[in-house]
């Protein structure tokens, strides 16, 4: 009973979008992450959904997006953000890692290219970020060490 439990991290966030192709061409092509194939069913949902990988690794399939049309996601202004605003009740946001401050800047460049707002370089501790929103209101962080 004291022994730990030994987790390798995470295997993947469900998570729903209204839109999948719009989803895949944010993840995708402005985030340059790898998209699964598109699958429609398949066990007890019937909605058309997909596997996006924010990097490789052998143990983890990265979001899980299932499209439902209907749905709604509440999105908070990145003013809100620094007012310190949250989501009662909700996921807050997903934080993925990059290697460097030099990466980082890659990033900001090429959500600026596509016309994504994304928060000023914060500090916590020993990392630093950058908060930006996925074109539903996911709001979406990218972490990297602090020199």
């Amino acid at each position: 009973m004291n022994q730990p439990v030994p987790w390798q991290g995470f295997h993947h966030i469900a998570l729903v979008t209204p839109n999948l192709d719009a989803t895949i061409a944010f993840y995708g092509g402005v985030l340059g992450m790898q998209v699964g194939e598109i699958r429609v069913g398949g066990g007890v949902l019937p909605q058309r959904h997909c596997f996006i990988r924010p990097g490789v690794s052998a143990h983890t399939w990265g979001l899980h997006f299932f499209e439902n049309p209907s749905a709604q996601i509440h999105r908070l202004s990145l003013e809100e953000l620094r007012r310190g605003g949250f989501i009662p009740g909700a996921m807050q946001h997903i934080a993925f890692s990059l290697p460097d401050a030099r990466a980082a800047e890659a990033l900001r460049q090429r959500l600026r290219e596509h016309g994504v707002e994304a928060t000023p370089t914060g500090t916590i501790g020993a990392i630093q970020n950058m908060l930006f929103f996925d074109p539903h209101g996911i709001l979406l962080e990218a972490t990297w060490p602090r020199a």
